[in-house]
């Protein structure tokens, strides 16, 4: 076009000096409205890269601030409500409304609880904060989902979007609570969560780089897998903390403030456990809400209820490893034998505790056998190894 325009210009000097005046003011004109379009072509596009890059960020951010707003109580000054109300509404309730409408609903019930003194309000924040995280890692399956769905569409620009902001929820939230809970149980190297999750993340992107969906399929259980660990265990320590906090007369407002906690984290992975039993879940559930004084729960039932549940969930990902194995479906075989691993990683805690270290390392490995067995569609093997698993898990 501004060839043209000059061609034309040129042209037109033999006309008059008028006229080709004229036809340069119109050249300035289109290069300047041509310029301004190239800006703001570049505005929007560099718009639209923050955007997808800051989608999580600003959710992220909210959280924080909430927090800090919230833990002011550890320091005996006034929180404001209506800051923490203002944040939520803006910037998360929609968000959390999509994914989990209960979390919502009972994150909006302890804000206006805290607000008007209904309830403790450390026990208010506990369940703001813990509620919120929960969420975070709803919304981290359904991206990983996403990212999953859009590799096998070769939508692979989309994946990488929604990768990142799986990298950053794991950095900013996920990182600082299994830190916690390896600090608590003194998980180190292969057996600590953030190394897993770091090392899950590191693989899916390796095969998210080589646009291998069933690769991320497979990788990605490790990485969520190791946060919903952090989770479980999160949960079932506060349950223990309980049963410690009763031995040394703790206040009944102590023990309430780590019943929320436990009830808080317990809603990231509720549907989840209550697949494999229901009934162990639900009592767990019971137990954690407000509605049961925190000085009558039973520490041992609540870890034999999560132990009850944990077991279920790992032998039923066994037994469906080996039918789908029959059947031909190798991706999903593999899937489900990593589950399977990744869940019995869950109870190597009790495990140790009944058997100690040297057996409860011997069945991990046993499972890494098992994953090996499938990958090479070795049923046989598979079947064996499956059953020695199961029977160990069953004897817990």
């Amino acid at each position: 076009m501004f060839a043209g325009l000059l061609a034309t210009t040129v042209l037109l000097a033999a006309c008059g000096e008028e006229e080709a005046k004229e036809e340069e003011v119109k050249v300035e004109q289109a290069e300047e409205t041509a310029e301004e379009t190239t800006e703001e072509t570049t505005e929007t596009e560099a718009a639209s890269e923050a955007t997808t890059e800051v989608a999580v960020q600003e959710e992220i951010t909210a959280y924080q601030d909430i927090k800090a707003e919230l833990e002011k109580m550890k320091e005996d000054q006034e929180v404001n409500w209506e800051t923490v109300s203002t944040l939520y509404t803006d910037h998360l309730q929609a968000k959390i409304n999509e994914v989990d409408g209960e979390l919502a609903q009972g994150i909006e019930a302890f804000i206006e609880a805290g607000k008007s003194g209904d309830v403790d309000p450390n026990v208010a924040r506990q369940q703001v904060d813990k509620l919120t995280q929960s969420y975070f890692y709803k919304k981290q399956k359904d991206l990983q989902k996403g990212t999953l769905a859009l590799m096998e569409e070769g939508k692979m620009e989309e994946a990488n979007s929604s990768f990142e902001e799986i990298k950053v929820l794991a950095s900013e939230v996920f990182i600082p609570t299994a830190t916690k809970r390896d600090e608590y149980y003194e998980l180190t190297g292969e057996n600590s969560m953030v190394e897993n999750i770091n090392n899950g993340l590191a693989v899916q992107e390796e095969a998210l780089a080589a646009e291998n969906a069933e690769d991320f399929a497979v990788y990605l259980q490790i990485t969520d897998k190791s946060i919903y660990k952090s989770y479980y265990l999160a949960s079932k320590s506060y349950g223990e903390k309980i049963g410690a906090g009763i031995e040394e007369g703790a206040s009944l407002e102590e023990l309430t403030e780590k019943q929320a906690e436990a009830y808080g984290f317990l809603q990231a992975i509720k549907g989840s456990l209550s697949g494999a039993d229901e009934e162990a879940v639900t009592k767990l559930n019971d137990l954690f809400s407000l509605t049961q004084k925190a000085d009558e729960i039973d520490a041992e039932e609540v870890e034999s209820l999560f132990v009850q549940a944990m077991k279920a969930k790992s032998s039923g990902y066994y037994e469906n490893t080996i039918k789908v194995l029959e059947e031909g479906n190798l991706v999903e075989a593999k899937v489900d034998a990593m589950e399977g691993n990744m869940f019995l990683s869950m109870l190597a805690v009790d495990l140790t505790k009944a058997n100690g270290e040297e057996a409860t390392t011997a069945l991990l490995e046993k499972g890494e056998a098992f994953f090996e067995a499938v990958a090479s569609e070795n049923v046989e093997e598979a079947k064996k190894l499956k059953e020695e698993i199961v029977t160990e898990i069953s004897n817990l």
